[in-house]
């Protein structure tokens, strides 16, 4: 079966959205891999590091059918990095095996049963939904990501407060030197008031995938908050992530 059909430089942006959390190293060797379901025509790409999990959804080609299993993914990155952009290039099953295949080039790769991937469980609680462009979420990381600390002892500074409160959402880090804080207006009024901390990682990942595309047609993101966990759905992309327990510092006082 053919599982996907596309140019190099298509399969290249939907591979690179999702493989951003894939650490080269891990203790679990399937989370060194991007877990691939075909349903009919839609391709969906999950990858998880056990606390945050991003999937998207794509066309890309290939037979109609279903079909998963899971592959590593800088491998093959790296693989298609060495090909041209306009080149096609496809992935066919064979066996236990995926063939990845461009021009001339022909790579064999090994493959890990999909049942055995961990999913994140999402949570079932999740506060009510709210949304902002993506361009003003990334100018608010962008304004106080450089004040989270880095591997504090005091794990509640690793990474950035957001809250949600009647029509303002409000981002604060701090490292215990220095703080930073910045805010936007909502079109849409919080019922509820919600505060999060979001890890280190998480930050860093959004501010690699938020577009910054302004104006009337600016992409949003869709936010949703639990007491453990945090979910954001943007250009056809889910993106789930744990959250840091504890208390953030009164930075009201400050």
């Amino acid at each position: 079966m053919i599982v996907l059909k596309a140019t190099q430089d298509k399969v290249l942006a939907v591979l690179q959205s999702v493989a951003g959390i894939v650490e080269r190293r891990h203790t679990l060797p399937i989370l060194a891999n991007v877990l691939i379901k075909k349903t009919g025509n839609a391709l969906q790409l999950t990858t998880s590091d056990l606390e945050i999990q991003i999937r998207t959804t794509a066309e890309l080609g290939g037979d109609t059918g279903d079909f998963t299993t899971t592959i590593g993914a800088r491998k093959l990155i790296d693989i298609l990095k060495t090909m041209p952009g306009d080149q096609t290039v496809s992935l066919e099953t064979q066996q236990a095996k995926m063939i990845l295949k461009g021009g001339k080039s022909r790579f064999t790769l090994q493959t890990l049963p999909a049942e055995d991937f961990p999913l994140v469980q999402e949570s079932a609680a999740f506060g009510p939904a709210f949304s902002v462009p993506q361009k003003v979420l990334k100018n608010l990381l962008g304004q106080v990501s450089f004040s989270m600390a880095v591997q504090d002892i005091r794990y509640y500074l690793n990474g950035i407060l957001f809250v949600a409160e009647g029509n303002t959402l409000s981002l604060v880090a701090t490292d215990g030197h220095r703080l930073a804080w910045a805010s936007a207006t909502l079109d849409v009024e919080v019922p509820i008031k919600q505060e999060v901390i979001l890890p280190r990682k998480t930050v860093l990942e959004l501010q690699r995938l938020l577009s910054d595309v302004g104006g009337e047609n600016s992409p949003r993101i869709e936010m949703q908050f639990a007491s453990n966990q945090a979910k954001f759905t943007f250009g056809g992309m889910e993106f789930v992530t744990k959250l840091v327990e504890g208390k953030f510092p009164d930075y009201n006082r400050v």
